[in-house]
């Protein structure tokens, strides 16, 4: 009698689960189905738009002005689809563990200048009016200990997204040096801002609920700022951010530094310089 009930409540706990999984199953099978039709969406929208300004380039009789707007366009729908490929690859490594840093030494103002230049050309494509400024260290011998490329595609990411949603006013970036051991980085704009009640939702893959400036969902997967947190996460820093609705947005992100000296720095480049040389005469 004990046994026959014990059977039943394991029974039972076994239906249960099992209404608990199909639950899931169907659950997950819909939230994949949703996120495939985004990505087809947004993967198909800068195609389209690739393919058709090629078209006109190679089938219509265009004046320079015409031609220059083709090539233009052509080029940010490019940028946007390979930003999208290449989130999409990094947030699929960084689920399943792959993801391998490769640390060396990154100094900061050098990377900043790179980073003004490139918001220049960026605010250029897409034909915004922005002012564009950069804070940096007034020193040359500061260096992260990081995986530059990954350091640089996390900038990257935040300040095409202060491009891409800011119409007027400015694009600032930059860092600050908190303490001896740690640069705080920052991007800011005076954009659209992040609607009010998403602010949680904007590190969630595919969950993005940023407008574009005409008020209509903006384009892309939504995979920018949430590869860009784990990839600051992964080089033993944090991100957060601050967001004032129809004014702007400032996105912050923490790293652990280390100080080199300067003439140390130089004293090395020469003599990589020499031995280069001498080895030219050999």
């Amino acid at each position: 009698m004990v046994k026959d009930e014990e059977n039943r409540r394991l029974m039972n706990r076994i239906c249960s689960l099992e209404k608990d999984l199909d639950e899931m199953r169907n659950k997950m099978q819909e939230q994949q189905s949703a996120i495939l039709s985004n990505i087809s969406h947004d993967i198909r929208t800068p195609m389209n738009a690739i393919v058709g300004f090629a078209n006109l380039l190679l089938t219509e009789r265009l004046d320079d002005q015409e031609k220059d707007e083709c090539i233009k366009q052509i080029n940010s729908n490019s940028t946007e689809l390979l930003e999208m490929v290449d989130n999409m690859i990094d947030a699929s490594l960084l689920h399943s563990g792959d993801l391998k840093l490769t640390r060396g030494k990154c100094f900061l103002n050098e990377l900043m200048d790179e980073l003004y230049n490139m918001c220049k050309e960026l605010s250029y494509v897409r034909q915004r009016e922005l002012s564009i400024v950069v804070s940096k260290n007034a020193d040359d011998d500061f260096y992260l200990v990081a995986d530059d490329r990954r350091l640089r595609q996390v900038l990257k990411n935040l300040i095409n997204n202060a491009v891409k949603y800011t119409e007027a006013g400015h694009v600032e970036f930059g860092y600050n040096l908190a303490g001896k051991e740690k640069a705080e980085f920052f991007v800011r704009d005076t954009g659209i801002g992040i609607n009010p009640g998403y602010e949680d939702e904007i590190f969630t893959p595919f969950r993005s609920r940023l407008l574009d400036p005409g008020g209509k969902p903006a384009k892309g997967a939504g995979l920018g700022l949430s590869v860009s947190k784990n990839l600051v996460e992964l080089m033993g820093g944090n991100m957060w951010h601050e967001t004032w609705p129809g004014k702007g947005t400032c996105f912050y992100f923490s790293l652990p530094v280390e100080r080199t000296s300067f003439i140390k720095r130089k004293f090395k480049q020469i003599n990589s310089a020499a031995k280069r040389n001498i080895a030219s005469l050999f």
